[in-house]
């Protein structure tokens, strides 16, 4: 069963990395008091490639500049999922925003180009997209 979050409350590299607010974290301490025992997490988000749920709902806390470019990329991994991670990785370089503007304040920018993290973002990205429904626009 994965157990796994499908509301996130930050965009999907704070949420793959586990870079998020203390607050964020303290706010699952009481879950299982309110949803039952989780045996396996207790409800506390995880981070890596266990952060998102292959039933993954929502992103919040994410301006339309990230949201647009995960759409896009998860489209594309969607039609194409044979897809090599490099090509995952060039396309999320190539359309994920680098400013102020189109990141906002919560959202964090993609990681430098050699870090481990990229095999825990692509392995999510092609996790959750399997479930998206093309757009018909």
């Amino acid at each position: 069963e994965d157990l796994s979050h499908r509301f996130h409350a930050y965009g999907i590299i704070r949420t793959v990395t586990g870079k998020v607010d203390v607050w964020y974290m303290k706010k699952h301490e009481t879950l299982d008091d309110i949803f039952g025992v989780d045996t396996k997490y207790h409800h506390r988000p995880q981070h890596g490639s266990k952060c998102c749920s292959t039933n993954t709902i929502s992103f919040h806390y994410v301006e339309a500049g990230e949201s647009l470019a995960f759409w896009e990329v998860m489209q594309k991994v969607n039609q194409s999922p044979q897809m090599s991670d490099g090509e995952i990785k060039e396309i999320m370089n190539k359309v994920w925003p680098r400013d102020n503007e189109g990141l906002g304040v919560y959202s964090h920018g993609l990681p430098g180009p050699h870090l481990g993290v990229w095999d825990d973002i692509i392995r999510v990205v092609r996790k959750i997209s399997n479930g998206v429904v093309t757009s018909s626009c």
